[in-house]
């Protein structure tokens, strides 16, 4: 067995199509016998139709399970976590305009540059939500109280004093050829490209920019799909530069780059 250190350079197999007519117990079965993983583990796994990330594989299966899918004309590939962290920082955008063929962008860090339109073959939109929980501050029980007052009762004040939040974040990722990764955060950003569309609320705002940005990008593949998406362990191990974890979604961020390596595998293949 790989130590958790080990764990983190090996591949994972990522299926993108079955072979025609396979359902989900025949590529089990099919997988399994390169000794991976278990059929049960991989009909767990193979729950939803690919594309999908399945989980780590020993490094000298991976090509085999991959030319396996393949030679029956279905298609995947392996990729690793320095793949996707090769791909470099997460470029965050304040704002942006659209020029004649190009997107010239000013970056938090006060930087500006600009992308021409034809380069940006990925587009990733996402609605994150979470739940944070504070606890407020509960006044202390005296010994006596302490004593007197049934448990249930001191848990229901508790309870009452803990609050959870939800949190919704809109994001949106281009992707250039060259492998450069730029973020759009909705409460981070300006909108100013939007000119009058631009409307109230993060949601409909960050709505409006994916589509624009779908318009004057001639040939980029838009993904809505993060939502259906199920992380593959080990997905947090992931490391990107100037990444934090206060900050990024880790799943997001797996996914997101993952999607682009899957769509630029699709379009050369």
């Amino acid at each position: 067995m790989p130590t958790p250190a080990e764990l983190t350079t090996w591949p994972f197999l990522s299926i993108v199509a079955w072979p025609e007519g396979w359902d989900r117990a025949s590529v089990a079965q099919l997988l399994a016998g390169f000794g991976a993983m278990d059929v049960a583990t991989l009909n767990q796994r193979l729950g939803q139709k690919p594309p999908m990330v399945l989980n780590h594989v020993d490094p000298s299966v991976a090509p085999a399970m991959v030319a396996a899918l393949v030679d029956r004309g279905g298609d995947g590939f392996h990729f690793t976590l320095d793949d996707l962290a090769r791909l470099g920082p997460t470029m965050r955008i304040a704002d942006l305009a659209v020029g004649e063929g190009t997107l010239d962008i000013k970056l938090h860090d006060g930087l500006e540059t600009s992308v021409r339109s034809a380069t940006v073959d990925v587009i990733v939109r996402a609605r994150i939500v979470s739940t944070v929980t504070r606890i407020n501050p509960v006044r202390r029980l005296s010994s006596l109280s302490r004593v007197s007052r049934s448990v249930d009762s001191i848990r229901a004040e508790v309870e009452s004093q803990t609050t959870k939040d939800v949190q919704t974040t809109e994001l949106l990722d281009l992707h250039t050829s060259d492998g450069s990764v730029y973020r759009i955060g909705g409460r981070r950003f300006g909108y100013k490209a939007l000119g009058a569309m631009r409307g109230h609320g993060d949601k409909a705002n960050m709505d409006s920019m994916f589509e624009l940005l779908t318009h004057v990008c001639p040939d980029v593949v838009a993904d809505t799909y993060y939502e259906l998406w199920r992380p593959p362990p080990g997905y947090r191990k992931l490391r990107v530069p100037g990444m934090k974890a206060t900050r990024d979604d880790p799943a997001f961020t797996f996914y997101s780059r993952w999607a682009a390596l899957t769509y630029r595998h699709v379009m050369t293949t």
